[in-house]
């Protein structure tokens, strides 16, 4: 997975783990703030599982990075709602249930969310958030995304020799999700540019 989409997804999550408490505010996006505890849950969830702790340099540029992202979500969140995007409320009960359902236990799932400080009614917002700004991302940021069957056979004949003996046929669907993935990634950085050309980002 590409770090671009990694973070924001991993920002994605975030939000919905982050304190309601007072907090102090790493960031303001037109307005709304991002919070300091936002942006270390998107650090502690990238090197959650790491078995080398990461050094001083490395936080600190995985800081940057998530308050980045964290920025870039809160403007595509902004553009879906200026644009009417939104989902229905069957829709935002199916994502809940898919994530429970992710949990061994519903003892499982209630412990997380009692950690979390999550009440019923922000889980439901920030999933349907999040929900929003993946419509966003399928329907108008990747909208017009294609890799041409052309574009993966040049991949294939450019990188043969490694990529061993398989045949074009075997990795056809591997390299098209890779050169697919990339291009949206672009898409994705040339939308969130020009948004940022217009909006009022306040960093601390």
């Amino acid at each position: 997975m590409r770090t671009t989409r990694w973070l924001l997804g991993l920002a994605l999550l975030a939000v919905g783990g982050a304190a309601r408490a007072v907090d102090e505010i790493a960031a303001r996006v037109n307005g709304t703030p991002i919070s300091t505890t936002m942006v270390n849950q998107v650090v502690k969830s990238a090197i959650s599982g790491e078995r080398t702790p990461p050094s001083s340099a490395e936080i600190a540029a995985l800081n940057d990075a998530a308050l980045t992202s964290l920025i870039d979500l809160e403007l595509l969140a902004q553009s879906a709602q200026a644009r009417g995007i939104a989902v229905s409320d069957a829709q935002v009960d199916a994502e809940i249930a898919r994530q429970k359902a992710r949990f061994a236990s519903a003892a499982d799932y209630d412990k997380a969310m009692a950690a979390s400080g999550l009440s019923p009614a922000a889980l439901r917002g920030e999933t349907r958030k999040t929900l929003v700004v993946n419509r966003l991302l399928e329907t108008v940021v990747w909208k017009d995304v294609d890799v041409s069957r052309e574009a993966v056979r040049a991949y294939y004949d450019e990188h043969k020799a490694a990529l061993g003996d398989k045949s074009f046929d075997a990795l056809r669907p591997a390299i098209e999700r890779s050169l697919r993935d990339d291009a949206r990634d672009q898409a994705q950085q040339a939308y969130v540019a020009e948004l940022r050309k217009t909006a009022k980002i306040e960093t601390r």
